[in-house]
């Protein structure tokens, strides 16, 4: 059994075709074909139902994945183990991050590329969800999120700041001069809001449901900063996170009245288990340094 065979399996697992998946890897859907063929003799037993184009994870398929997920994260932790043994003057960063935080993800990388200059970084932006699928799965060494709600416990987790969720307008919009919002009368404006996914929106939602409240969603945009734009003709309104309006003046941040606080904290997530980069927690000292100067 080869590394690389179990990760052509796990590539074939997910596209559940061996054409997309050979495509991804860089090799011939022959040599896919052959590898995994290789594979399932030395295991004795199918791992894939060929149902025409499409190739299906067979019970023993599904079951053998996590344990083949494993040694590849394994061999990674081991290559990635003697290249921190030489120092973090090269390598690759894959970093995720909700649209929210992009102030302060910009603010740190700018000191960590001038400490690092030789460690290529990669950025992700997506929604909570879709970031922390993707750390569960290997494909990134750290997240900066909020934590959604119902989190699972499978992530360590670096606690950053707490930001108050608010009503926001632009100050030409009618209700701009109001002192507060109830929560009937949020669910009665018109608004747009972050995509489901999104750690607010998860966290309005909730609290509306236990007041048997629905909101009134005009428009959904997995962009906050396309979000942000779109209330300068004070139309529109949103339920955004002091953190995501910071540097706009000529928004209005309005408190909600809610007997629950209105508040989610902001963490930057590694995957358990797993060894962690020397640059992973070099990028979160800076991180950490980056928010200690917002709080001045």
């Amino acid at each position: 059994m080869e590394l690389r065979q179990l990760k052509y399996f796990e590539k074939a697992c997910e596209q559940q075709n061996f054409s997309e998946a050979a495509r991804l890897l860089y090799i011939s859907q022959s040599t896919l074909s052959q590898q995994i063929k290789q594979l399932e003799e030395e295991l004795d037993v199918l791992l894939f139902d060929r149902i025409g184009k499409r190739v299906v994870p067979t019970e023993a398929g599904n079951a053998f994945l996590p344990y083949a997920r494993k040694a590849i994260q394994d061999a990674e932790s081991g290559r990635q183990i003697i290249r921190d043994l030489k120092g973090i003057e090269t390598g690759t960063l894959l970093i995720g991050a909700t649209y929210s935080l992009s102030g302060l993800l910009t603010d740190a990388l700018a000191e960590f590329t001038r400490t690092y200059p030789k460690i290529k970084v990669e950025i992700t932006f997506a929604t909570s969800h879709e970031l922390l699928e993707a750390l569960a799965g290997g494909q990134m060494d750290c997240v900066l999120s909020f934590r959604p709600e119902g989190c699972c416990g499978t992530f360590e987790t670096l606690p950053l700041f707490s930001s108050g969720l608010y009503f926001i307008v632009h100050r030409s919009h009618p209700l701009a001069g109001v002192s507060s919002m109830t929560l009937k009368r949020l669910s009665q404006t018109p608004l747009i809001l972050p995509a489901q996914g999104f750690a607010t929106r998860r966290k309005i939602e909730e609290i509306c449901r236990q007041k048997e409240l629905e909101l009134t969603v005009g428009m959904e945009i997995n962009d906050v900063q396309t979000i942000i734009r779109l209330l300068d003709g004070g139309r529109w309104a949103t339920i955004l996170t002091e953190a995501a309006v910071r540097n706009e003046p000529e928004l209005v941040k309005i408190p909600i009245l809610s007997v629950e606080r209105l508040t989610t904290q902001g963490f930057l997530f590694w995957p358990q288990g797993v060894y962690r980069k020397k640059s992973a927690q070099a990028f979160a000292d800076i991180l950490q340094q980056a928010v200690s100067r917002r709080r001045r």
